[in-house]
């Protein structure tokens, strides 16, 4: 596998770390940020309470998550409500993408993380979690690469020969790309919900997965359309978060 192409999986500090040197050569040191808003050489940050990060969309329109939700997040939300979710045989690690979710139990976990957080004062009541729309999914691309997925930071379908992730890969392996989202292409395929809101039969799922290939799944402005009760080793969900206020210089 091409060096260039796999990164050791991102811790918290790893990122925050990045957001600090900024141009420097020299590593400075990082101080333990507490869940909350920040600001760190005038780039934004939001840590929750379950060490989830989240990365301001251009616009303002909304917070992305840096990551796939993970299974250490999905389990705290499974072992505090009767969800009774257990991860993949064959994830080993807790910092591995969560899957064998359904699409109204990545909303029940947006709307559960909302409410314990408005709860402890840590977001304001008009504030909250919830699934991106695919068009804020699309704006998380930025400039998004076409052709050959094998060229695309990605862990993806084992015919590519382009990893060497038989199932999904921890979260932030690859390479991020220039808003510092990683796995969007790729890992797992994520839900979205329509804008504006629509009931129906259909969903919609982006990014393409751990088991694919074909370039018209992986296309970068690819929607795959299912039924909302579907389930798979490769469905997971990335949460965007609603914030009404600015972060303030540290």
């Amino acid at each position: 596998m091409p060096e260039r192409r796999r990164l050791m999986p991102l811790l918290p500090w790893v990122l925050l770390a990045t957001l600090v040197a900024g141009c420097s050569d020299a590593p400075r040191p990082v101080k333990a940020l507490t869940p909350g808003l920040h600001a760190i050489n005038q780039k934004p940050l939001f840590i929750n309470s379950l060490g989830m990060q989240f990365v301001p969309l251009p616009g303002g329109r909304a917070w992305v998550s840096v990551w796939e939700t993970r299974v250490s997040d999905y389990a705290a939300f499974a072992a505090a409500t009767t969800n009774g979710w257990h991860a993949a045989w064959f994830q080993e690690t807790t910092n591995h993408p969560a899957v064998e979710v359904r699409w109204d139990e990545a909303e029940a976990f947006c709307a559960w993380l909302s409410q314990r957080e408005r709860a402890s004062g840590l977001l304001g009541a008009n504030e909250g979690y919830r699934l991106p729309t695919s068009d804020e999914w699309t704006s998380s691309l930025g400039q998004a690469q076409d052709g050959d997925p094998s060229t695309i930071p990605g862990n993806f379908g084992p015919a590519l020969k382009s990893d060497s992730f038989p199932h999904t890969s921890e979260v932030g392996t690859f390479q991020s790309n220039a808003l510092g989202l990683h796995d969007l292409r790729g890992n797992v395929w994520e839900w979205c919900t329509a804008w504006p809101s629509e009931e129906g039969v259909i969903r919609i799922l982006r990014g393409g997965g751990w088991r694919d290939h074909a370039p018209e799944l992986l296309a970068p402005g690819r929607q795959l359309l299912v039924a909302p009760h579907a389930i798979a080793e490769d469905y997971g969900f990335r949460c965007v978060l609603v914030l009404k206020r600015q972060p303030q210089p540290e």
